[in-house]
């Protein structure tokens, strides 16, 4: 045991003596970079008329490829005194030189080296007065007050060598010196308490922090206040005993982040706005986790049995931090009246996330409606701040734009939240994913809008999840489930508008971005409409209607007729290929799934041609006709716009084909058959002799509009019509039909087929051929 204090002590000591060395050997390299690049009179270029053209003739003269460089102007106290006496330059004249970076050597020694010896020194220095408390070496105030003193001395060596010239090195002695006198009050406060009141450690604090701030924002020194700040948030973690002291640890915190704010105010430091504000929830969160987290004794159930006991100094100093680092990121901004950076605006979407997390965590179970109100103060906060923009600088649209979102998110999601039967988490993902998606959008962030679509995706999970919609008897339509699935499709359709309006993408990225979320948001609606309509015949109509089932079927033909329309019709789908490749696959689907199911939709008897069911699949042979009359008029889309048209056309005529031939099947077994009293039997002989006249019908209609339209596809298909009506007569009718209802079949297809026939004769002589022929090759040439 005493082989490891041993050990313990030596690793101390090394960790204290390590950053002496560093500061020696960083002044070391400081001086012999400055000896090195130390410019001899010759190359000394003093800005005199007389002078300069000699010394630059002497110079192109002494090298024949000269790289051009930029002087930088210094005055004589910025340059070796010897330089200057040589120069002949007189007091206060200025001299051009040549400025030299130095090698990767110099950098690491009189940089990096600098912050790791800094470093060093302070948590040494740090473990050394734990190890001393641990030990009882020394007394509190004896380890304080040592403290302090290096504090103080670690001061006057970094603004004494900064007067004389030890740049980057004096200012990291001189955060370290801030930074152990940090380390001093905390301890006198937080673990030692030597002061009967917390008064005069936050007197202290405030003045180590005025301090500090006021140094680097006068000598306009970057690294001074980050490796300040940097020291003062590790010093809780650095001599940290273990105990439950949140007031003191989160007043230390509140007061490093006024300094960064100090620093905000005169001066634009993002990396210390940045470190500020993962510190203090560094701290909170670690605090969180060891102290408040074991108090949240949930139930069966998941929620709280008792209000955990520092349930008020959570979200209290949670309130705190929000003001803070909603302030802190835009107060330059507000000052100068400038526009804010990306970074900025992240920081506050940060911020804003940070806090309702926590927020959640601590609320949501048992605590709901108190989050509703917390989440609608939080959007009060953010609209405020959206009128302090507009008040100071007008022209910042973009943080206009992403304070607004997140006030209408967390607005959003205080419904929800209040209405405890809605699906909230699924409901705030959605919202984080359209602010996510805006905001990357604005400032051409691909990770933010890729967290976007990770939310988007989490919102579906949680969806999914909550599956089945309904369990038991409901509202149609007025019901929590269904409103919470229509929202995350509007958040898509949001998403959606947001890609089209952009002007900042490529036309073929925008069209295609667009059209995933026009297609996601329409499946999404899609899929809450079939499950909320099988819902409601399953559990709604199940004591209403003998056959609910039946309804369920008739239904979809309707739902798949209006989404189809809602995947073309312009101008709300974007162009391009993706909206018409997934109509085409839900053309597809319905028109199979309407002529499958079309067999089972007749229950009684009914009036051919004349009854709502044959309405109702006749709608949906209308959306294909109409699909394709509103792809054939958008311009602009080239060959493949006219294709998707045919095809609709096609699908169009194909599926009207089948559905009269099942509608006068169905009649005559249903109406003439199984729903009458007196059975006919010949009913099978009568609906085909009908079907193949109703085919031959079919056929001279369309081809009677193929050449009205002048459509050779129409008059195609026509023929085929006939070949396979021809098959049918000759094939099946003459086996199965009898004598008089064949004579009947064979006559209409003769009758329509010399029709036909002299329809082309016809057309052959008015010169309508040829006329097609000629347009046909006339159009080639052009």
């Amino acid at each position: 045991m005493e082989g490891f204090f041993i050990l313990l002590i030596l690793l101390a000591v090394g960790c204290i003596v390590s950053g002496p060395i560093a500061l020696i050997i960083s002044i070391i390299a400081l001086n012999r970079s400055k000896a090195r690049y130390r410019v001899p009179p010759e190359r000394v270029e003093r800005v005199v008329p007389e002078r300069v053209e000699r010394v630059v003739k002497a110079e192109e003269a002494a090298r024949p490829a000269p790289v051009p460089e930029k002087p930088v102007e210094v005055t004589k106290e910025e340059r070796p005194a010897e330089v200057v006496r040589a120069a002949g330059v007189k007091e206060g004249e200025k001299v051009g030189v040549v400025k030299k970076a130095g090698t990767f050597e110099e950098r690491i020694g009189t940089k990096w080296i600098l912050i790791a010896g800094v470093i060093a020194v302070f948590v040494g220095v740090g473990f050394f007065l734990k190890y001393a408390y641990d030990n009882e070496w020394i007394g509190p105030l004896g380890r304080v007050v040592i403290a302090a003193i290096g504090g103080l001395v670690a001061l006057v060596i970094g603004e004494v060598t900064r007067r004389r010239g030890y740049g980057i090195v004096a200012k990291g002695v001189t955060a370290l010196g801030f930074a152990i006198l940090y380390a001093a009050v905390f301890s006198a406060h937080a673990y030692y308490h030597l002061f009967d009141s917390p008064t005069p450690a936050f007197v202290l604090a405030v003045l180590v922090t005025a301090a500090a701030m006021l140094c680097a924002v006068g000598l306009n020194e970057l690294l001074i206040a980050f490796l300040s700040l940097l020291g003062g948030f590790l010093t809780p973690v650095i001599v940290s005993t273990g105990e439950n002291r949140p007031m003191a640890l989160f007043s230390y915190a509140l007061m490093l982040g006024v300094g960064a704010m100090l620093c905000a105010y005169y001066r634009k430091w993002r990396v210390v706005n940045l470190l500020a504000f993962v510190g203090t929830f560094a701290l909170y969160t670690g605090w969180f986790e060891k102290f408040y987290r074991p108090e949240m004794v949930k139930g069966a159930e998941g929620v709280l049995e008792q209000m955990p006991r520092q349930m008020p100094i959570a979200l209290g100093w949670l309130g705190a931090f929000f003001g803070l680092y909603l302030v802190l990121p835009m107060l330059y901004e507000l000052v100068k009246k400038v526009k804010a950076h990306k970074e900025d605006v992240l920081l506050v979407l940060a911020n804003a996330a940070v806090v309702f997390y926590y927020l959640w965590t601590i609320l949501f179970k048992g605590y709901r409606e108190e989050l509703a109100y917390c989440a609608l103060g939080l959007c009060a906060a953010h609209l405020v701040m959206t009128a302090v923009v507009v008040r100071r600088c007008k022209d910042d649209l973009n943080l206009r734009l992403v304070l607004l979102a997140i006030g209408l998110f967390f607005l959003t999601i205080a419904v929800p939240l209040y209405l405890t039967k809605m699906y909230a988490i699924a409901m705030a993902w959605a919202a984080e994913g359209v602010i996510l998606m805006v905001i990357g959008l604005r400032y051409r962030s691909v990770g933010t809008q890729i967290g976007g679509v990770v939310a988007l995706l989490l919102s579906f999970g949680q969806l999914v999840e909550q599956l089945p919609m309904h369990t038991g008897a409901f509202d149609l339509v007025l019901n929590p489930a269904f409103g919470t699935w229509c929202f995350v499709a509007g958040a898509l359709f949001v998403c959606y508008l947001a890609y089209r309006m952009n002007s900042t993408l490529a036309e073929d990225s925008r069209r295609l971005i667009a059209g995933v979320m026009y297609g996601a948001a329409l499946l999404l609606l899609m899929a809450a409409v079939i499950m909320e309509w099988e819902s409601h015949c399953d559990y709604n109509l199940v004591n209403i209607v003998a056959s609910p089932g039946n309804y369920f079927l008739k239904g979809m033909v309707t739902i798949f007729a209006v989404f189809l329309l809602l995947f073309v019709i312009r101008p709300v789908c974007p162009r391009g290929m993706v909206c018409k490749i997934l109509a085409t696959i839900l053309a597809g689907v319905g028109s199979v799934f309407t002529m499958v199911v079309f067999t089972e939709f007749y229950k009684s008897s009914f009036v051919i041609f004349a009854n709502v069911e044959f309405g109702r699949v006749l709608i949906f042979v209308a959306a294909l006709f109409a699909v394709s009359w509103l792809l054939s008029r958008v311009r602009g889309e080239g060959e493949y716009g006219r294709k998707f048209a045919t095809a609709f056309v096609l699908a169009g005529i194909f599926v009207l084909w089948v559905l009269l031939t099942e509608e006068i099947y169905l009649y005559y077994r249903y109406c003439r058959d199984r729903f009458v009293e007196e059975e006919l039997l010949n009913w099978r002989f009568r609906a085909h002799m009908y079907i193949s006249i109703m085919w031959a019908v079919y056929g001279a209609v369309l081809m009677t509009v193929g050449f009205w339209r002048k459509s050779r596809m129409l008059r195609y298909i026509a023929l085929g019509l006939f070949a396979l009506l021809l098959a049918k007569v000759f094939i099946w009718d003459t086996r199965t039909v009898k004598s008089v209802y064949r004579i009947a079949a064979f006559l209409a297809t003769g009758v329509t087929l010399v029709g036909v026939s002299y329809l082309y004769q016809f057309l052959k002589k008015k010169g309508f051929f040829e006329a097609m022929l000629a347009e046909k090759n006339v159009s080639k040439r052009l």
